[in-house]
Order: structure tokens, then C-alpha cells, then sequence
């Protein structure tokens, strides 16, 4: 028999002796009262304080459980905000596309009270913590045809993709036409790289196509292949001319190709 079995076999466990032994270092003192290390923590950062509770947590499961527990209680960090949604994206459609990740405790698609039609976005609450980051995981999803994306909702819009770098990764569509469905157009552009999120711009009266739409890429480098590709025919038979230039750019960017 190991010293680990002897030991567990009197009822304590190899986790009991570590908390014992921190508990009986510091010259001798057994612990200190929550008082104490308030004062011993207050003056500490966010970083600093975030990086002593990974270390502990990831040391003892028992912290690491109740670090879940606090941060779970309160639902700012399990709430997403839905933007980018299709018209014609319900409430259970929206739930739908998320429940993968687990379970939902709300879920809705935001509409205009006069209205009642949908607004364009929408809100998911999460049971579990672990899922709102397993969903952020995958922030972008297809869902009803149209590319949306989520983030925190404590976070709003600003949590939306707003680097540096995003006027040189989304694309205006032009010239798109009428039987042009958001998802042809995101197969078609897909082919350049990962997109981020896009979708054809629909009228919110008729839902019709308003012949234009948006492309928001991962990398600049794939906008870049998308801009400079030669084949820009896309709609019935393919042989329907289209514009693509940057989101933020004045300069009409095409190169035209005769249908073969």
C-alpha cells in the first residue's frame, strides 16, 4: 500500500494535506481571517488578482468550482447580443442556431412595438457560463440565410469586431441580382476565406433584395483576394456583373470578365 492509499484510507485526502500545509506556513500562523485578506487584497490590480485566482483555481478544483459559481450568478456573463439577424429570424429560430452550445434560459429576437417586426437583432441567456464561452467560441453564425454575429451583451455594439484593420476587411456587394440569396453570396465570396460575417441587404417592408449586400472577412489578406479576383459574375447562369469594393472606399474597384 502507497503512502497516497494509506493516507486516503484514514479519510484524508492528498487535496486535505496541501490546504493543511498552506495553511500551516507563514511562521507558523494557521490562517488568516477574511478581513485580513481583504486588506492583504485590496490593494492588488485586476490583473494581478486574475492571475493569482487562475493559478489557485487551476491548483484546487474546490476554488475553481466556486470561481464558476460566482461569476454564473450574476447573467451579464451569460447574455449575448445577436446582431446582423435576417428579417424573417424568429425567436425560436434564434434559440435554435445557439442551443449547441447548451442549454438556454432565455432567448428572443428584439421586435419594433408598433410594428411587430423584427428589429434585426436579438438577446440569448445562457444557463451556464461555460456555454455563453463556448458559444463566443464561434461568434459568427449562418442563421436564416444572413451571417450573424454575438458578443457579450454587457459589452453592446463596442464588442462588435471594431479593429484597426476592418475597413480593410469588409466589402460593399454591388450590382447583385434579384435571385441572389445571402447564402449564394456568402458561398461565393467564402471561397476567398473565412468570413466573419455578410449578408444581402433586404428591404424591412418587402423582404426583397435591394441588389447590394456586405462581406466582412477574418483576414485582410482574403478581402484582398476577393477585390482582386477577375470573376465577378454572380446571379442567374452566372453571367450578372457585380461590383466589389471596399466598405470605406470612394474608388470603384472591378475587374470585368466576358461570360463564357
Amino acid at each position: 500500500m502507497n503512502s497516497q492509499t494509506q493516507v486516503e484510507s484514514r479519510g484524508t485526502t492528498m487535496e486535505d494535506l496541501k490546504k493543511r500545509k498552506l495553511e500551516e506556513a507563514s511562521n507558523g500562523q494557521i490562517s488568516s481571517s477574511p478581513e485580513e485578506l481583504k486588506l492583504l487584497l485590496d490593494p492588488l490590480s485586476k490583473s494581478q488578482l486574475v492571475d493569482l485566482l487562475s493559478k489557485l483555481g487551476s491548483q484546487y478544483p474546490s476554488i475553481a468550482e466556486e470561481i464558476k459559481s460566482v461569476a454564473s450568478a450574476d447573467p451579464v456573463h451569460r447574455k449575448l447580443f445577436v446582431r446582423g439577424l435576417a428579417w424573417n429570424t424568429t425567436s425560436e429560430t434564434l434559440c435554435a442556431a445557439f442551443r449547441l452550445h447548451g442549454e438556454i434560459e432565455e432567448g428572443a429576437v428584439i421586435v419594433d412595438k408598433t410594428t411587430g417586426k423584427s428589429r434585426g437583432y436579438g438577446f440569448i441567456t445562457y444557463k451556464h457560463m461555460e456555454s455563453t464561452q463556448s458559444a463566443l467560441q464561434a461568434p459568427s453564425k449562418l442563421i436564416d440565410g444572413r451571417m450573424a454575429v454575438c458578443n457579450l451583451a454587457c459589452e453592446g455594439l463596442s464588442g462588435a469586431s471594431t479593429t484597426p484593420d476592418q475597413a480593410q476587411r469588409k466589402l460593399y456587394i454591388g450590382g447583385l441580382a434579384p435571385d441572389v440569396t445571402s447564402e449564394v453570396l456568402l458561398s461565393f465570396f467564402g471561397r476567398h476565406g473565412e468570413i466573419e460575417e455578410g449578408s444581402v441587404a433586404y428591404d424591412k417592408e418587402t423582404n426583397e433584395s435591394r441588389g447590394f449586400g456586405f462581406v466582412t472577412y477574418k483576414t485582410v489578406e482574403a478581402a484582398k483576394k476577393a477585390i482582386d479576383d477577375p470573376q465577378k459574375f454572380l446571379g442567374v447562369m452566372m453571367n450578372w456583373l457585380i461590383l466589389v469594393r471596399y466598405l470605406d472606399s470612394n474608388e470603384v474597384l472591378i475587374s470585368e470578365k466576358h461570360y463564357r
